[in-house]
C-alpha cells in the first residue's frame, strides 16, 4: 500500500469519526433513556418505582437533552481543533479510545482555558461566561465524543486491515 493511500485512508477515518462521534453519543444516550423509561413504566405499573430508577431516568433525560444542544456548539471546535490534534496523534500511533478521550479533554481544557484567561484579562465578562460554559460542557462531552471517535477509528482501521490481508 502506498503512502498516499495510507494518508487518504487515515484522513477518511478521522473525518468520518469526528463528524459521527457526537451523533453516536447522543443516540446512545437517547437509547439508554428509552430503555430506562420503559423499565420505569413497567416497574411503576407493577409497584411504585424506586428512587434510583427515577433518578437514572432524570439523569439520562438531562444528558440526552444536553448532548443534543451540545452538538451545534461543540462540533466546530471538535472537528477543527480536535481533528488536527487527532491527526497528529494517529500518524504515529494506532487509535486507542481512552487515549483519544484524554487528548480531547486536554485539547478542550487548554483551548477553553486559554480563552477564559484571555477574556478575564481583558475584562470581557460576557465572553468569560460563555467560555466558562464551553469549558464546563466541553469537559463532559469532549472525552465522550473523543472516546467514541477513537472507537470508530479503531474499528474502521481493523476492518480495513482485515480486507487487505
Amino acid at each position: 500500500m502506498t503512502e498516499i493511500t495510507k494518508i487518504n485512508e487515515l484522513n477518511s477515518n478521522i473525518g468520518l469519526a469526528l463528524v459521527a462521534a457526537p451523533f453516536v453519543t447522543w443516540l446512545i444516550l437517547v437509547v439508554m433513556l428509552c430503555i430506562n423509561l420503559c423499565l420505569a413504566a413497567v416497574v411503576e405499573w407493577a409497584i411504585t418505582a424506586p428512587d434510583f430508577l427515577v433518578g437514572t431516568t432524570e439523569f439520562f433525560g438531562s444528558a440526552a437533552f444536553l448532548a443534543f444542544f451540545a452538538i451545534p456548539f461543540g462540533i466546530i471546535q471538535f472537528v477543527l481543533i480536535g481533528g488536527w490534534v487527532l491527526r497528529r496523534y494517529l500518524v504515529r500511533r494506532p487509535a486507542n479510545p481512552i487515549v483519544v478521550a484524554v487528548l480531547a479533554l486536554a485539547t478542550n481544557t487548554i483551548l477553553s482555558g486559554v480563552l477564559v484567561l484571555l477574556s478575564a484579562a481583558f475584562g470581557l465578562n460576557g465572553l468569560n461566561s460563555v467560555m466558562n460554559l464551553f469549558l464546563l460542557m466541553g469537559s463532559i462531552f469532549a472525552p465522550a465524543w473523543g472516546c467514541v471517535a477513537g472507537f470508530l477509528i479503531h474499528r474502521r482501521q481493523n476492518q480495513r486491515s482485515g480486507c487487505h490481508v
